[in-house]
């Protein structure tokens, strides 16, 4: 009886592993790509994820927020994220990064050269250095491949290599293009910038846009909107916060150009599943 019950286990064993080990292939070879802004709070946090591969930008302002919902969506098998993108050194987008890099492998990271004089900064920075993760400086012109995907870097033209009042200005501005989708993150970028852009003539049209610091007012100016050409705006906002976001001048803004509006304060996790570049992406909220 004893010996019997052995040979149950050890065939339920080999069941579970051989289940494990299907998902890992299936995993790995699935084309299906997933954007999905994460509900940090107030702060940013966007996971962009197609088989195993895995980019973040930004960590929103707590660790441990940060990996309880990288823990849904990053299977428990897969402990490495293949790039890193901090848009500026604000806490609000860096401080989570920390908690990723301490419990992820992470490859490599893009950050503006922008720096902070916080002790948060000095200590995120300390921890890329100690974990030998490769930088590279983000700014116009880099793109990264994700499968079929691609992100171009559209802003900024350059950052000064120190310590600056307004980190803002030099927000990471990405664009992701996967077929007929289009996504465009901003960051924290004020409209001044964003005025910038539109003179250079970049070309900004997107689907979908994570709306500029959070919904503040002093962001996604009409300008702006007009060159997006956007269906869907995704404020990354914390309920409640203090600073009043998202501000009802860029709510009213967007409402005018009838752009579609979710929040994360609202919906929680937001998620886009794009099945194949040829096919509109589905929108989730979770």
């Amino acid at each position: 009886m004893r010996h019997r019950k052995s040979i149950y286990i050890g065939i339920f064993t080999l069941f579970v592993i051989g289940l494990i080990l299907a998902g890992v292939i299936v995993h790995a070879q699935s084309q299906e790509l997933k954007v999905i802004f994460l509900d940090v709070g107030q702060g940013d946090a966007i996971l962009i994820e197609q088989g195993n591969n895995q980019i973040l930008i930004d960590g929103g302002p707590s660790g441990q927020v940060l990996m309880e919902e990288l823990g849904k969506y990053i299977p428990f098998w897969d402990r490495e994220i293949e790039m890193v993108i901090a848009t500026h050194p604000d806490q609000d987008h860096i401080e989570g990064l920390v908690d990723a890099m301490k419990n992820y492998k992470v490859d490599s990271l893009i950050e503006t050269q922008a720096q902070s004089e916080s002790q948060l900064y000095k200590n995120y920075e300390e921890l890329i250095q100690t974990k030998n993760i490769q930088k590279i400086i983000g700014q116009t012109g880099v793109k990264i491949k994700l499968a079929d995907a691609e992100l171009d870097i559209l802003h900024p033209q350059s950052a000064p290599a120190e310590v600056v009042k307004d980190t803002n200005i030099y927000s990471i501005v990405a664009k992701l293009v996967f077929g007929q989708n289009s996504f465009l993150f901003t960051g924290d970028l004020p409209s001044e910038e964003e005025a910038k852009l539109i003179q250079n003539k970049t070309d900004l049209s997107a689907k979908v846009l994570k709306a500029g610091h959070h919904g503040s007012k002093y962001s996604t100016s009409n300008e702006f909107l007009d060159a997006v050409k956007l269906d869907t705006a995704i404020i990354s906002v914390g309920k409640n916060n203090r600073y009043g976001h998202p501000a009802l001048e860029a709510l009213e803004r967007m409402k005018n150009h009838k752009v579609n509006i979710f929040r994360t304060d609202e919906l929680g996790d937001i998620e886009y599943d794009c099945l194949s570049s040829a096919a509109n992406c589905a929108i989730i909220a979770n």
